[in-house]
């Protein structure tokens, strides 16, 4: 990912400050002068959160920082303290700007693309692809997330307070939340996430979600049909028949009623009198019908009744039971009751009551038929109120059917006696009325007949669904166990890391040593050929401060280097803040002069098109590089000739 940086411009509150940058921007000069809050300013701009010094808590209003990316130019900027910043850049000569969360997402900001934060855009002006790792690594079913610009930068900007501390959050007491992030970034750079497994997921996360959508679809369908009492077509079936017989009888009425027009056979009754004859008939199905919801409902309360009653029957059944087991082994020498030393009895006896002993075989038994008979008791009953629950169902659905045509037949029998037409005339209307709307019932339950069938063929798509989403997840494993087989890349980065040790001259490292980058973890170790595995040199038992930030910066060279070689989607950008930190120039000379020496080569080489921006307490000079572009700026508190980072602040 090329990413350069041009010029970052800082607004104080009674001045500006602006920093431009070149191929390598060096700033070196005492503490306190503001070097390290240039880095921490332009990690701001790129959706950041570091802890502002005092003086920036003071002073600090906005920054703006020019960069490229690719080729596209762009700026952003972001007051303090505000959690969006303000993106502008030049798309097919039109001026874009875009106000966008720098890391919160909240729905998509960018139409017909996925933008939702800076991370995202940032991507998406590159031309890449938003990259997705899975949120669970142990749950084949974890959801796809997007891997973070901000995870990808933790390899390119070494921060001074975590140098010594923190080897890209990957060790083991790094928090785990964090420590997940960064080795998905590092699967990435390295190529364990190889451009088909990143397609694999995306189709396999598409194909996810639609299967879930159906499935949610048609569970939604059939809970719709159930509450509307539409089970099956057989139901559907019957409804629509006995709409058609009615419908028959009406269109059959209809035509002898034309027919007496025609003859003038006598003056047919009025379309009143149908209407009362046909509202009589259904207020009388109604009463028919609440009636037997009444006897319904008594079976129900009866049968729940019985069935409650059952099961506290069987549960003191088997509290009986309990005691008897337990009185049984009991030998009892006195009354229980009234505590009187009990008479001699017959060994068959029993010693309480001198009655004789019951078979406990049979009693056993005997026990075991009881239960078994008030489990199948209970079963008939539950099955009894299944059926007595899908009477109800349907006598209320038939109800229902019956009150609305009540409703519409009172309606109707109103606008007739209002109208009161001719006797033929009425009886013609109200025909045609009828028929209309049995035609109309009868039409509705043609279309509710496909429901049932959509509901099974929605069914029928979530399981085929279901079966592509097990293979693709099946050639998902597999083409995860091929990317993570190939080691080629990871060897390659074992070398390069042992080839910036040597050039630096970290103390104790020999050509003869081998580093060794491990899975789970990836946390480098430097074994001895005369040690074996006995002893290693890794970042957690380095014991010198100094060590460690000479480690920790080889290692983001050498993945950077790899980044180089192998196209990976790493930002061409290198921010070390303070490398010697804990090394004097003085006392370790050739350590200080030999890492500076490295960094100038392989920025004039290998890494020509990585960006550097170095941070340190002294300033070293590159020897024979002088093509390199090189911007050096020294910096002191309380200093006119070599102004802070606020030119005009002076404290702490």
């Amino acid at each position: 990912m090329k990413i350069s940086l041009i010029s970052l411009q800082l607004n104080f509150r009674r001045d500006k400050s602006v920093i431009e940058f070149r191929h390598i921007s060096y700033f070196f000069g005492k503490m306190g002068a503001g070097k390290s809050s240039i880095a921490r300013m332009v990690d701001y701009c790129f959706g950041g959160n570091p802890e502002p010094t005092p003086a920036l808590q003071k002073e600090f209003i906005s920054a703006t920082l020019h960069l490229t990316v690719e080729n596209t130019e762009v700026t952003i900027f972001r007051e303090a303290e505000n959690p969006k910043a303000i993106v502008s850049w030049a798309r097919d000569d039109e001026k874009v700007e875009l106000l966008i969360p720098t890391r919160n997402a909240n729905g998509i900001v960018l139409p017909n693309t996925d933008v939702e934060t800076l991370s995202d855009l940032l991507y998406y002006l590159a031309g890449i692809t938003l990259p997705k790792v899975r949120r669970s690594k142990r749950d084949e079913e974890s959801p796809l997330v997007r891997l973070s610009f901000r995870d990808l930068f933790w390899y390119c900007y070494l921060d001074q307070d975590e140098m010594d501390s923190e080897f890209f959050h990957l060790g083991r007491d790094a928090n785990p939340f964090m420590r997940l992030k960064s080795l998905d970034a590092f699967r990435f750079i390295v190529g364990f996430h190889q451009e088909q497994v990143a397609a694999l997921e995306s189709e396999l996360l598409a194909i996810r979600e639609k299967r879930l959508a159906v499935k949610g679809g048609a569970d939604a369908l059939k809970e719709i049909l159930r509450q509307s009492g539409i089970s099956n077509i057989v139901d559907l079936e019957q409804m629509a028949e006995r709409l058609r017989v009615e419908l028959h009888h009406i269109q059959s009425a209809a035509q002898e009623a034309r027919q007496s027009q025609r003859q003038d056979q006598g003056t047919p009754s009025h379309a009143t009198d149908e209407l009362r004859n046909r509202g009589r008939q259904l207020a009388g199905e109604i009463q028919a019908i609440e009636r037997a919801l009444l006897d319904i409902h008594a079976q129900i309360e009866s049968a729940e009744r019985l069935h409650n009653e059952l099961m506290m029957l069987s549960v003191r059944f088997r509290r009986s039971a309990s005691a008897r087991e337990v009185l049984a082994g009991v030998a009892f020498t006195a009354c229980p009751r009234c505590t009187q030393p009990l008479p001699n009895r017959l060994a068959t006896s029993c010693p309480v009551c001198g009655q004789e002993e019951r078979d406990r075989a049979y009693e056993v038994g005997e026990e075991r038929v009881i239960e078994e008979d008030v489990s199948e008791r209970l079963k008939e009953i539950s099955e009894s109120l299944v059926r007595y629950r899908q009477q109800e169902t349907s006598l209320q659905r038939r109800l229902s059917e019956l009150i609305s045509d009540k409703g519409s037949v009172d309606s109707r029998l109103d606008v007739a006696m209002k109208q009161y037409d001719s006797a033929f005339l009425s009886t013609a209307l109200e025909f045609e009325r009828q028929a209309a709307s049995l035609q109309e019932k009868l039409g509705n339950i043609e279309r509710q007949k496909m429901l049932p069938a959509k509901l099974d063929e929605q069914y029928h798509l979530a399981d085929e669904l279901l079966t592509g989403e097990a293979e693709l997840r099946r050639k998902l494993k597999e083409a995860r166990g091929k990317a993570e087989q190939d080691l080629t890349n990871l060897q390659r980065l074992e070398e390069l890391f042992l080839d910036c040790l040597l050039r630096a001259k970290f103390p104790g490292i020999t050509p003869n040593d081998k580093v060794a980058i491990v899975s789970p973890d990836f946390m480098p170790e430097v074994q001895s050929p005369e040690a074996g595995d006995i002893a290693v040199t890794s970042f957690a038992n380095l014991g010198s401060g100094g060590k460690k930030c000479v480690f920790k910066a080889s290692y983001a060279l050498a993945i950077h280097r790899l980044a180089t070689e192998i196209g990976a989607k790493l930002p061409s950008l290198l921010i070390i803040d303070s490398p010697m930190k804990n090394i004097s120039e003085r006392e370790n000379e050739d350590v200080f002069t030999s890492f500076y020496g490295m960094v100038y080569e392989l920025a004039a080489e290998e890494l020509r098109e990585t960006q550097f921006l170095i941070i340190d307490k002294e300033f070293r000079a590159p020897t024979g590089a002088g093509e390199l572009d090189l911007g050096v700026r020294h910096m002191m508190p309380d200093s006119n000739e070599f102004p802070p980072l606020i030119p005009y602040y002076r404290g702490l």
